[in-house]
This record gives structure tokens, C-alpha cells and sequence, in this order.
């Protein structure tokens, strides 16, 4: 049993000390920008900048918006100018119940340009959580796009 949940208190301890360490970073301001999907079942994200709690907040209410409204979501995020969170970001929790109900949700999550750290975690937690996940470079952007909805039908 305690094996079991080594991985888990694992993935969670290197999560928080990531958190902690983008939370010191301070660099310019943070934005959100949602650019359409290709289909209305594909949410589309670009993260810039150090993200404060206000981005994080809107981008958990369009997820949960999402997640009322279909049974099953595709998320495409860009991180090309991403430098960090906030501690108020990491800690939001309309942030964190979006990530949680995500397990349910999410079918398929594409990261774009996603910093070092990051994609290791994201290729990490790949294998573990119940979402295919998968991480792309700025210039697989179309492969990236097709992938996060690939299966969908054209219409939902």
C-alpha cells in the first residue's frame, strides 16, 4: 500500500518545490489569451509571462464552463512567453478544482513551448494520470493542433 502511493507523494512533493521555485521568479506581467479550436470540444490557451491569479481565474472558468457544457474536452496550451506563476496563481482554487475535475474531462492535452521543467513533468506525469499528454515545440504547432483533437468528430 505505502508503495503504491510513493509515486504520488512523489509527483506532489516535485510539483509544490516547482511551484515554490516559479513563484520566486518575478519577470514581466502575466497574460492569457484563448485563440479559437478547431472544434468547440478543443479549448485553446497561450499563457505569457510571470501568470498572476486573474489569468489563472479566467482560464478555470472557461475550463469549467467547458466541462458543464461536454462530456469530454481537448486542451491545446501554448507556453511560448510563460516565465511562471504567482503564488496567489499556483494556489487559486478555481485553478486547482479545474485541474482536478480535469482527470475526468480531459481527453487529450498538447503543450506548446512548454519551459524545460515543464515538459519534463508534463512527459512525467504522461504515464501516470488518467489524460494523454503529450508536448510539442513551437514549431510543431500544427502537428500539436491536429493531435489535441484527433478522433473528434468535425462537429460536437
Amino acid at each position: 500500500m505505502a508503495r503504491s502511493r510513493l509515486p504520488v507523494l512523489l509527483i506532489g512533493g516535485l510539483a509544490a518545490a516547482i511551484l515554490v521555485w516559479l513563484a520566486r521568479s518575478r519577470n514581466r506581467e502575466g497574460w492569457l489569451r484563448q485563440p479559437p479550436g478547431d472544434r468547440p470540444t478543443t479549448l485553446v490557451f497561450e499563457l505569457g509571462g510571470h501568470v498572476g491569479q486573474p489569468e489563472i481565474r479566467r482560464m478555470a472558468e472557461r475550463v469549467l464552463a467547458a466541462f458543464e457544457r461536454f462530456d469530454t474536452v481537448d486542451m491545446l496550451i501554448l507556453l511560448p512567453g510563460f516565465t511562471g506563476f504567482t503564488p496567489a496563481a499556483a494556489l487559486d482554487l478555481e485553478g486547482l478544482r479545474a485541474g482536478l475535475m480535469s482527470w475526468g474531462k480531459v481527453r487529450r492535452y498538447a503543450v506548446v513551448a512548454p519551459p524545460v521543467w515543464a515538459g519534463a513533468l508534463i512527459n512525467l506525469a504522461d504515464g501516470i494520470i488518467p489524460v494523454e499528454a503529450r508536448t510539442f515545440p513551437i514549431e510543431a504547432l500544427d502537428e500539436a493542433r491536429a493531435w489535441a483533437s484527433e478522433g473528434r468528430a468535425t462537429a460536437a
